[in-house]
């Protein structure tokens, strides 16, 4: 699975680079340079260690900042032996990010711009800039590409692959069926909200599926929201399991648990969620 997503050839792409780097250093001909080329080495190397712990969309953290910095620092200590990076701010600016971060890469490719631009006439320097601007422009283009595609990978049914993280959509679908299945053999199950801080998101999924049984699912509903349908043979091991769920979740946590006993819709459970006021609201009576 990774091989086919591939995460293990970007990671080894990741240590490679890391490699180079260190070697960089060790051949800077001035020693600020040499200590922003092992920073880079090192985060390159630490960033390659979290690829398969973390399943975080780069845009939802902006980590083009440190390289970005990085790389002003470098041209700002040593332009004249480090020109040639320059460039380098155009493929910064090819992985989404918020608004704010593009123009932050704008205005530092600018400044080192103007560092390195003292070795340079007014022809050379102009012709540097149009370059320069149109890649970085080439980039965003490129970057607009990729979240389009990652809007639609948020449609699909298994968001994140390997894992048991689902859509709304799919969740959508599977409450009716649960809601009849329930009715007809006799068990309890119930529909769980869970609402967390964004930073927060990943590792409470995480934690859930591993409190999961293999036959249940985690879904998602925003970047900040959870559910899944807990079934079980009666009410008291539901209170059981829903006891042992609780306990190991990381907080802040505001839930919500409701029987699929009762006439519920995802949409309004969901928007209730959104405004209760309580950590807490179950729901166990129809």
């Amino acid at each position: 699975m990774g091989s086919k997503y591939k995460v293990g050839p970007l990671q080894a792409a990741m240590q490679g680079c890391a490699f180079l780097f260190a070697l960089l250093a060790v051949l800077a001909p001035t020693l600020p340079s040499a200590l922003l080329l092992g920073l880079t080495g090192l985060w390159l190397a630490g960033s390659s260690l979290t690829l398969k712990r973390s399943m975080r969309w780069p845009s939802r953290v902006p980590w083009q900042l440190l390289p970005s910095l990085l790389l002003t620092g470098l041209l700002s200590v040593d332009a004249e032996h480090q020109t040639l990076w320059l460039w380098c701010f155009a493929l910064l600016l090819m992985l989404p990010q918020p608004s704010w971060v593009t123009l932050l890469h704008f205005l530092l490719a600018g400044y080192s711009l103007w560092n390195v631009q003292a070795d340079l006439d007014i022809g050379q320097t102009l012709l540097v800039a149009m370059l320069l601007t149109g890649l970085m422009v080439l980039g965003v283009a490129r970057a607009r590409d990729a979240q389009s595609a990652w809007k639609r990978i948020g449609r699909r049914r298994r968001l994140v692959p390997g894992t048991r993280l689902w859509s709304d959509h799919q969740l959508g679908e599977d409450l009716p069926r649960e809601i009849m299945r329930s009715e007809r053999e006799g068990s309890y199950s119930e529909l769980v909200l869970l609402r967390t801080h964004g930073r927060h998101f990943w590792h409470l999924m995480s934690r859930l599926c591993q409190r999961l049984n293999d036959f249940e699912s985690c879904y998602k509903l925003d970047n900040r929201t959870l559910a899944t349908l807990l079934v079980s043979a009666d009410l008291e091991q539901a209170r059981k399991r829903r006891h042992r769920l609780f306990d190991d979740l990381p907080s802040p946590l505001c839930s919500r648990v409701v029987t699929l006993a009762r006439p519920i819709t995802l949409a309004s459970e969901y928007q209730a969620l959104r405004d209760q006021r309580q950590p807490l609201v179950i729901i166990e009576e129809a």
